[in-house]
């Protein structure tokens, strides 16, 4: 029966991990390097700049999220999935040649822009290729593969830039070759997501928006809507909250660098800070995703947050590599925590007929939200130093914690079965 099906053997999933694989692999080989580039390579001191960028290539792609998730729910998912890969190289090459901090802002904004094309299809194709009761492992374990990726593409960074560094060619030209490499990895996110996906088939019933009068499945499908609405506008706005001054990992990653008095050419140190949270990430995300499909989503989305919370109201006080590795790795924590249950909620949430459009635009709520963030953590930093940003994001995101627990109660709804039979 489809219905008995392991969740690996159903069409989309190991494609959609195995993409997300190879385009992290590419994208952390680069993400540890990034902060250093910009305040070393690039001789930027004032961190106001980094968060600016950060903010400018968030709101460039956000309003893009429920477009392309609302197009791709009337025209297909899986074109827009592989064409949002194809920008994501782009945004590293041009990356990789910045010679300037302005000339950061293009490809920036082009990776925000790669992601906002590819992630709402993804996440509703992936949606409606399982049923709902298998939806939070499904997304454990893409965001794991994702995050086995991230694994392994800090130390291959580490690896070229030792072996550049090893051959002779300058500290500068040895960080935009890592920029470079970094692309190459995602042609083979291309190539699987191209030629491996499946669209879903939904059923007529999905698809309409009216039906004959008296009609009891309707009437029941239409309630269930309205309630799961309710509680994902509420969901929506706490989580806009605690995105409002979330601190970012790029901030993170100055700050282990600042506090243990990091040179440019003492890279390794740093790469393994940022290698923790991703060591932690993967079996959380499928340890948790695994488990809210038997206890509901809502208790580890808040645990998560509290994780967040305390890590980096933490940080504004660690002063040793061990106390800083420590936080990292609960910052991984979180994140597995958070992360395939926040989508399973929404997915679990959205009206299936509109489901690519309700994750995009929850996506660009909490985008939008998130814009001032880097910029309001970089002045407070500039201003107050370390320790306030990260007191002050610390007590927001507890609060945000724990109004989500109070007010938001997504009861069970309508279960939609999803899922392909394999071919």
């Amino acid at each position: 029966m489809r219905e008995s099906l392991p969740v690996y053997r159903r069409p989309n999933v190991l494609p959609l991990s195995f993409a997300a694989f190879f385009n992290d692999t590419g994208a952390d080989m680069l993400f540890a390097f990034f902060p250093l580039f910009f305040v070393l390579i690039l001789g930027v001191e004032e961190l106001k700049l980094l968060g600016l960028i950060e903010s400018a290539a968030l709101l460039a792609g956000l309003i893009l999220r429920p477009w392309t998730g609302r197009f791709s729910d009337a025209r297909g998912r899986t074109r827009f999935i592989w064409s949002g890969y194809g920008l994501l190289i782009l945004s590293r090459i041009g990356q990789g040649l910045a010679k300037a901090w302005w000339h950061l802002i293009p490809p920036k904004l082009l990776y925000e822009v790669g992601r906002s094309v590819r992630n709402p299809p993804r996440e509703a194709l992936l949606a409606e290729s399982v049923p709902q009761d298998q939806r939070g492992l499904a997304f454990g374990i893409l965001k794991s593969m994702d995050t086995l990726g991230a694994i392994v593409g800090p130390l291959l960074g580490l690896a070229l830039f030792t072996y550049f560094l090893g051959r002779g060619w300058g500290l500068e030209a040895t960080y935009r070759a890592i920029f470079f490499a970094a692309a190459l990895p995602t042609l083979a996110s291309i190539a699987i997501t191209a030629t491996q996906l499946k669209e879903t088939r939904r059923a007529p019933m999905e698809v309409g928006s009216t039906s004959p009068s008296g009609d009891s499945e309707y009437g029941e499908r239409a309630a269930a809507d309205s309630q799961g609405n309710r509680s994902l506008m509420r969901f929506t706005a706490l989580s806009c909250l605690f995105s409002l001054m979330a601190v970012t990992e790029n901030f993170m990653v100055v700050s282990g660098a600042q506090v243990l008095g990091v040179r440019p050419d003492q890279i390794a140190s740093v790469v393994i800070l940022y290698w923790l949270i991703n060591v932690t990430f993967a079996p959380s995300a499928l340890v948790a995703g695994r488990l809210s499909d038997q206890l509901g989503r809502k208790p580890f989305i808040v645990v998560g947050l509290l994780v967040l919370g305390v890590l980096t109201a933490l940080f504004a006080w660690a002063q040793s590599f061990w106390q800083i590795g420590l936080l990292f790795a609960a910052h991984g924590v979180y994140q597995g925590l958070l992360s395939p249950n926040q989508t399973a909620l929404v997915a679990d949430l959205a009206p299936q007929a509109r489901r690519g459009e309700t994750l995009g635009r929850y996506s660009m709520w909490i985008g939008i939200s998130s814009i001032p963030a880097p910029l309001l953590f970089g002045s407070l930093w500039d201003t107050f130093g370390r320790h306030v940003p990260f007191l002050a994001s610390g007590a927001i995101v507890i609060l945000s914690a724990m109004l989500i627990w109070l007010l938001v109660h997504p009861h069970p709804s309508r279960r939609d079965a999803g899922g392909l039979a394999p071919s």
